[in-house]
């Protein structure tokens, strides 16, 4: 959506995702301040220190959460006195070993691949953002991460881990082991932080609008993005 704007301060403008008022963008002093859209009262955007601050605190977290989960055993399974751990990672090769193999692929990547980028990608936007370094990569960095979180799945996992259980119970002793508390923690805060923390508020921060020279006429080049 393109306007017509050669007399006003174009970087000063934000829309409203929600009703498509334009409206001028005003500094945000206080810790916890928000900015509401004029019209329809929508949140446009947070005091943008202390939403990068708790980015870059919750996602660190989630990342050592998200190492112990994948480094130590979920259980320990007890079959006729001999113990059995079992990680995440051994629990994707026997799904591979047993011959499902776009099954192990579909669990890697939700699990494993999708969740880490997510983390990788939010902690890149932070510590960039704190420098104020590459907008460019920030940007991609954005996009990517608004259509690569779908795909992180850890909280479905746990939820099959929990149903399997039930059934596990009558044929062996089950104990639980550090990765398996790492792993409900991780999902807490993964979910507290795409609660808190909504990838299109980082972009009207960070992008907000982009303005573009064509001779000697400036337009306003508004992007909306989907999520």
């Amino acid at each position: 959506m393109i306007h017509n704007v050669s007399n006003i301060e174009l970087d000063n403008l934000i829309i409203c995702r929600k009703c498509n008022t334009l409206q001028k963008r005003l500094f945000l002093k206080k810790d916890k301040e928000v900015a509401r859209c004029i019209e329809c009262k929508e949140i446009l955007y947070r005091n943008s220190k202390m939403i990068f601050n708790r980015t870059l605190a919750f996602t660190i977290t989630a990342l050592m959460l998200f190492i112990l989960m994948n480094m130590f055993p979920i259980m320990n399974v007890y079959i006729a006195g001999v113990k059995n751990p079992l990680t995440i990672p051994e629990m994707i090769i026997r799904v591979y070993q047993e011959g499902f193999y776009v099954v192990a692929s579909i669990i890697f990547v939700v699990i494993v691949i999708a969740p880490l980028l997510v983390l990788l990608s939010f902690i890149m936007i932070a510590i960039l953002t704190k420098f104020k370094k590459a907008k460019e990569s920030v940007k991609i960095l954005l996009i990517f991460l608004i259509k690569i979180r779908h795909w992180a799945m850890v909280d479905i996992f746990f939820i099959s881990i929990l149903v399997a259980l039930v059934k596990l119970f009558g044929y062996a002793q089950i104990e639980f082991d550090i990765a398996f508390i790492a792993l409900l923690l991780f999902i807490l805060v993964d979910i507290f932080t795409l609660k808190s923390i909504k990838p299109v508020e980082l972009w009207n921060i960070l992008i907000g609008s982009i303005v573009v020279k064509i001779g000697n006429q400036k337009l306003l080049v508004v992007h909306i993005v989907r999520v």
